[in-house]
């Protein structure tokens, strides 16, 4: 679990660095020209990561929570329809964290005995969360 958070914090700080409040996101993704979904991303986006960087932590000391967190998560990132030329990076990025969900069902939260071929299973999906979570990163950094 632990991991996790340390992969979500590290992932999403510079995303989330100057945003504050909270993120609401419901209803159908709406069909707007890219123009439009790039000002709609640019604003919801880091408010939405801000809010699961929040959300991960807490599963630190709940770590039975952190299925249920995740698929939220995913919920959430699903409803947010980004522009064409970040959408790639963005359905990487919520395969990424559906995978983690996924993995993380597996787990009997309250084993207390540490799991080797999970943690390298996590360690292995690390860079795909990265990799995905720097392109979108970087991709807001010079379009927003």
């Amino acid at each position: 679990m632990l991991t996790l958070g340390t992969a979500a914090a590290a992932l999403l700080t510079g995303c989330t660095s100057e945003v504050e409040g909270s993120a609401s996101f419901s209803g159908e993704p709406r069909a707007l020209p890219d123009a439009e979904l790039q000002e709609a991303f640019c604003s919801d986006a880091p408010v939405l990561l801000q809010d699961i960087l929040t959300d991960l932590g807490a599963t630190a000391t709940d770590p039975a929570s952190a299925v249920e967190t995740l698929d939220d998560v995913v919920g959430r990132m699903q409803e947010l329809e980004p522009p064409s030329d970040v959408a790639d990076e963005w359905e990487r990025f919520i395969t990424a964290i559906s995978d983690m969900r996924d993995l993380l069902a597996t787990v009997d939260p309250t084993d207390p005995t540490p799991d080797p071929e999970l943690a390298e299973q996590v360690q292995d999906l690390q860079p795909e969360l990265t990799e995905a979570g720097t392109a979108i990163d970087e991709w807001g950094q010079a379009n927003c």
